[in-house]
């Protein structure tokens, strides 16, 4: 009778003290025994009191086959955790009365009521935060992935400027493996001359409220493989700032081709500048409607001077000239894909100087875009 006293004693004790707690309690023996769960855990779980009383805690948080947490044997390690202030929580997975599965956090505490030790074990929806967890890890995969693949090279550091991502590009670019750099500094991709100078520009970004910078608008950005040789680099380099802690990332393209080819067409430019403008003939390069785009020396030397660019050629002040009608005339047909031909004549110290004018239609995959004219003295 005393016992059986008890016992009501203890499950009144509980139902005045838990049943108006907002979260679920589950009540056991130190053995697993489900002595006692609250209104809030009938109504997480779907079952009644009397279906689950007396029963084994696995029945409502399963040892699950895939993982190594017993939960019985979990109970008995944590309840009786010294420091309550850190009450120790682990990820289960509990069954409804419905059969369905629920990511579930549990807690438990050890206590004596009466003369029985029993274990208060606190349940809590955890679907949310493990949807949630999961999302943030699928797109933080995602990022990674897309980071490690990107054509450019990229660099992460930390607020000391140590390497902390290192992408495939990256490996290519500088000929070091990801795991080789990781952790060390950044200055081993920089020329030894540039280190210290790279360093305060760093800091200074740190310091500025831009949160992005082209680093290639300075001029002579470079990097050094592995190999020691130097290259330039185009380089855009963004900060963010997240739980107090400063990371830079650096975007990279190696333009050594690039600046090889803008080189060559400089240099190609160059050549043909000097061709044009050293021709003993006078050239003129128009756009499709007779307007002046270029004119060498040899052909503002068959003008009284005031050359400039954007008139119509017939209306430039030639020497001499009288009807520049057949010079018009002549355009307008070489603008409609006509080579052209003609004699003209100017005045030099009063003289007579006979021109033999040639017109020819210039074309590319877009069609007629240019006419260059040649002028000859007879």
């Amino acid at each position: 009778m005393s016992s059986r006293a008890d016992d009501a004693s203890i499950a009144g004790f509980h139902a005045t003290v838990l049943d108006g707690l907002p979260e679920a309690v589950i009540v056991a023996t130190p053995d697993g025994r489900i002595t006692f769960v609250n209104a809030a855990a009938e109504t997480l779980l779907g079952y009644d009191a009397a279906e689950v009383v007396g029963e084994p805690i696995t029945m409502l948080v399963p040892r699950q086959s895939e993982r190594r947490v017993d939960p019985v044997a979990w109970l008995a390690r944590w309840a009786a955790e010294p420091d309550a202030t850190a009450a120790r929580y682990v990820d289960l997975i509990a069954r409804r009365a419905d059969g369905h599965e629920m990511p579930v956090e549990v807690r438990v505490r050890a206590g004596i009521v009466g003369d029985a030790e029993r274990f208060f074990i606190t349940v809590r929806d955890n679907s949310r935060r493990r949807a949630e967890a999961t999302a943030l890890k699928d797109a933080n995969l995602r990022a990674a992935r897309i980071l490690m693949v990107a054509e450019d090279a990229i660099v992460s550091v930390d607020a000391h400027q140590k390497i902390i991502l290192f992408n495939l590009a990256a490996e290519r670019m500088f000929g070091y493996r990801a795991e080789e750099v990781i952790g060390q500094p950044l200055s081993i991709l920089i020329p030894v001359a540039a280190r210290t100078g790279h360093g305060r520009q760093v800091e200074a970004f740190g310091a500025a409220r831009d949160a992005s910078r082209m680093m290639s608008e300075r001029p002579g950005v470079r990097g050094v493989r592995r190999s020691g040789e130097t290259f330039p680099l185009e380089a855009t380099i963004t900060k963010v700032e997240a739980a107090g802690a400063l990371t830079y990332t650096a975007h990279l393209r190696d333009v050594t081709t690039r600046n090889e080819v803008r080189d060559r067409l400089l240099e190609s430019e160059r050549r043909t500048r000097a061709v044009f403008d050293h021709a003993t003939e006078g050239l003129a390069l128009l756009d499709r409607h007779g307007l002046v785009l270029e004119i060498n020396r040899a052909g503002t030397a068959l003008t009284t001077g005031g050359v400039s660019t954007g008139v119509a050629l017939w209306e430039l002040p030639w020497l001499g000239a009288g009807d520049t009608a057949p010079l018009r005339d002549a355009i307008v047909r070489a603008g409609n894909g006509d080579a052209v031909s003609f004699a003209a004549e100017l005045q030099r110290g009063g003289a007579p100087l006979p021109i033999e004018v040639r017109l020819t239609p210039i074309h590319d995959d877009d069609g007629m875009r240019y006419i260059l004219v040649e002028g000859r003295t007879a």
